[in-house]
C-alpha cells in the first residue's frame, strides 16, 4: 500500500533539498538579489561625496550624489519587500507540502510502528521540525544570499579602489576555521539533544494533558508533575547547553570581527597619512566594511539555527521514508462487497511481543449477512480479529479472504470503506455535529444526515442542543455524555451504509436507558448487512446467529446463544459472572 504519491524525501541534506526546490524558488530569489544590485553603488557614491564635490565644496554636487543614493536605497526598498513577499509564499507552499506529506505518510505507517510512538513526538515532527526547517530556508534565501551577492560587488568596488587594503580581510579566514573545527560540532551535538529532549517533552506532556482527566480523577497530580518536571529540567538543561555554547560562539565572532574592523581602520588612516588613500576611498572602507563581513558574520551565525534545521530535516525525513509501512499492494475494487469473510489458518504476534502469539491458528467462516459475536476474557484476541480484518495489521501466518478473493488483492484503503467501526469510546473531532456525521461520507447533504442521525436515535437529543446539528462537540467530543457520542458515531456509520459493520463494545459503560436507545439504534443499522460484535457485556447479543467464543486466541466454543448455554462450558460460566443469568435465558 504505497501510492505514487507517498515517495520517500530523496534529498539526503538540507541543503540538497533546497537545491531540489531551485525552479519553485527563483523567482523570489531573483527579486531578493535585484535589492543587491540596487544598493551596490553606495560605497562609491561615498567615496565620490568626500573626494569630489566636498572637496571642491560644491553642494549641488551633493545633492546631486544624494539623490542618486535615494534613487538607489527606494530601489532596495521596493525590491526587498517584493522579494520578501514571493519567497514567503514559495516557502508557505513548500511547508504546506512537507507536513502534507508527513500526516500522509503516517496514513501509511503499520500499527506496529505507530504503537510504539508518542503522540507528542510525532506532533513535534509535524509542528516544530518544520517550523526550524521553515525559518532556517527563509533567512538563507531573504538575507544570506541577498547579502552575500551584495557584499561580493561592495567587496569588488573596494578592491578596485585599494586592493592591498583588502587583502587584510583575509584575516576573516581564520577566524571561521577555528569556528567550523572547535565550535560547530559541538552546536550539532547539543542541538541533537535539545531535539530529542523535546519530543520527549511534547510526549509526555501531550500524553498526560489528555489524561487530565484519569489524573485528577485519581488524586495523581504530584505524580504527574514529577513525571512532566522531569522531561522539562532535561529540556531545560539541554536549551542551558545550547545557550552556554552558542554564547561561546556568538561571543567570540563578534570580538573576532570587531578587531578585524579596528585592524582595517587603522591600516586605512595609515595609508591615508602616507599618501596612498584618499579619506574618500577611507569612508568607503568604513561604510562597505560591514557589508563585506556581514555575510561572513551571518553566515556563521546562522550555524545555530542551521543544525537545528538539519536536525528537524532528518527527523522528518525519519519518518517519511520509514520502511515501517502497511504491505498492501492491492488495487482490486468492485462496486461492492458482499460480506462474505473467511479467516483460513490465521495466527498474529505483535512485533513487539513476535514470540507471543495472540492469534493461533485461527479459522472462521463468516456469510454474507451474519450477525457474529466475538466473546472472551481480556487478551484473547477479539479486537486484534477485527483489526486484522480492517488491515491496521497483516497476519503472521494465514490469510483472510473477502468475497473469495486474498486480503492482500484488494485496495486496502477502498476497502476500509466498505466497513463501518463502532467503538467503546467513540472517537469526535472537534467540528460540529453535523462534521462529524458527516465525516462518513463527504458529500451527503443535510437531509440525509439528519435522517441518519433519527436512525441512530440521536435527533432528539441534537435538537434540544443550542444550534442543533451546528453546536460545536468539542475536543474528542467532550461536550457530549457518552451515550450522545455513540449515537453520534451510529449516525456516522449508518450514514456511510457500509456492507460490514463492526461493533467494538459499542454499548459496554453506558447507563441503561442510554444502552437501550443505542441497542435500538445498532439493531437498524445492522439490517442486511455483516456484522461482527465484540462484546463484553453479553446481554447485547442474544439475538447474533453465531457466539465465537475465544481464549488464548483459539476458538473453544461456539454456536448460538441458547446453545452455548445449554452447554454449560465457557459461555456459561461468563454469563454466571455477569449475573444471575435469569435474563439472558428469556427469549
Amino acid at each position: 500500500m504505497r501510492p505514487a504519491t507517498a515517495e520517500p524525501l530523496e534529498q539526503p541534506t538540507l541543503l540538497s533539498y533546497l537545491w531540489s526546490t531551485r525552479h519553485r524558488l527563483w523567482k523570489g530569489v531573483g527579486i531578493a538579489l535585484l535589492r543587491s544590485l540596487a544598493a551596490a553603488p553606495c560605497t562609491l557614491i561615498f567615496q565620490q561625496i568626500v573626494d569630489k564635490p566636498l572637496h571642491d565644496k560644491n553642494i549641488p554636487g551633493i545633492l546631486w550624489f544624494a539623490a542618486i543614493f535615494i534613487a538607489c536605497m527606494l530601489l532596495h526598498y521596493l525590491f526587498s519587500v517584493w522579494g520578501a513577499n514571493e519567497i514567503a509564499k514559495t516557502m508557505a507552499q513548500l511547508m504546506i507540502g512537507m507536513r502534507s506529506r508527513i500526516f500522509f505518510r503516517l496514513q501509511f505507517l503499520s500499527f506496529s510502528y505507530l504503537d510504539g510512538q508518542k503522540t507528542g513526538r510525532l506532533l513535534s515532527k509535524y509542528a516544530f521540525d518544520t517550523q526550524k526547517v521553515e525559518s532556517l530556508l527563509y533567512a538563507v534565501l531573504n538575507q544570506l544570499l541577498p547579502n552575500l551577492l551584495m557584499g561580493l560587488f561592495i567587496f569588488a568596488t573596494l578592491a578596485w579602489m585599494n586592493w592591498q587594503l583588502m587583502l587584510i580581510l583575509l584575516l576573516a579566514l581564520p577566524i571561521y576555521v577555528v569556528a567550523k573545527y572547535y565550535f560547530f560540532s559541538r552546536i550539532k551535538r547539543v542541538n541533537t539533544e535539545a531535539r530529542l529532549a523535546q519530543e520527549k517533552l511534547t510526549g509526555t506532556a501531550s500524553e498526560y494533558i489528555s489524561a487530565l482527566r484519569l489524573v485528577r480523577s485519581f488524586g495523581e497530580e504530584q505524580q504527574a508533575e514529577r513525571v512532566l518536571d522531569v522531561s522539562s529540567e532535561s529540556f531545560a538543561r539541554s536549551r542551558v547547553d545550547q545557550s552556554y555554547v552558542n554564547a561561546l560562539f556568538g561571543t567570540y565572532v563578534y570580538v573576532g570581527m570587531q578587531v578585524l574592523s579596528l585592524i582595517i581602520v587603522a591600516a586605512g588612516a595609515i595609508f591615508v597619512i602616507h599618501g596612498h588613500l584618499s579619506i574618500g576611498t577611507l569612508f568607503a572602507f568604513i561604510a562597505g566594511f560591514g557589508y563585506i563581513l556581514g555575510p561572513i558574520h551571518m553566515f556563521i551565525g546562522l550555524s545555530e539555527p542551521y543544525f537545528a534545521a538539519a536536525e528537524g530535516y532528518f527527523s522528518i525525513k525519519e519518518l517519511i521514508d520509514s520502511r515501517y509501512v502497511e504491505d498492501w499492494h492491492g488495487k482490486r475494487r468492485e462496486q461492492r462487497i458482499r460480506g462474505d469473510i473467511v479467516y483460513e489458518n490465521v495466527s498474529f504476534s505483535y512485533p513487539s511481543a513476535p514470540e507471543k502469539r495472540v492469534i493461533s491458528n485461527f479459522n472462521l467462516t463468516i456469510q454474507p449477512g451474519e450477525n457474529i459475536a466475538f466473546v472472551g476474557p481480556s487478551g484473547s484476541g477479539k479486537s486484534t480479529l477485527a483489526n486484522l480484518l480492517l488491515g491496521l495489521y497483516a497476519p503472521t501466518e494465514g490469510r483472510i479472504l473477502i468475497d473469495g478473493v486474498p486480503q492482500a488483492d484488494w485496495d486496502m484503503r477502498w476497502m476500509r470503506r466498505q466497513m463501518a467501526v463502532v467503538m467503546q469510546d467513540s472517537i469526535l473531532l472537534s467540528g460540529s455535529i453535523t462534521d462529524n456525521i458527516r465525516f462518513a461520507r463527504t458529500d451527503a447533504t443535510d437531509a440525509e444526515i439528519r435522517e441518519a442521525a433519527r436512525l441512530a436515535n440521536a435527533e432528539e437529543f441534537i435538537l434540544r442542543m443550542p444550534e442543533g446539528f451546528q453546536t460545536a462537540v468539542g475536543e474528542r467530543g467532550v461536550s457530549l455524555s457518552g451515550g450522545q457520542r455513540q449515537r453520534i458515531a451510529i449516525a456516522r456509520s449508518i450514514l456511510r451504509n457500509p456492507p460490514v459493520l463492526i461493533l467494538d463494545e459499542a454499548t459496554s459503560a453506558l447507563d441503561y436507558q442510554s444502552e437501550k436507545l443505542i441497542q435500538e439504534a445498532l439493531d437498524r443499522l445492522a439490517a442486511g448487512r455483516t456484522v461482527i460484535t465484540i462484546a463484553h457485556r453479553l446481554s447485547t447479543i442474544k439475538t447474533a446467529d453465531r457466539i465465537i467464543v475465544l481464549k488464548d486466541g483459539e476458538v473453544i466454543e461456539q454456536g448460538n446463544f441458547k446453545s452455548l448455554v445449554a452447554q454449560g462450558g465457557v459461555f456459561a460460566e461468563l454469563i454466571a459472572s455477569q449475573s444471575t443469568g435469569s435474563e439472558f435465558l428469556e427469549t
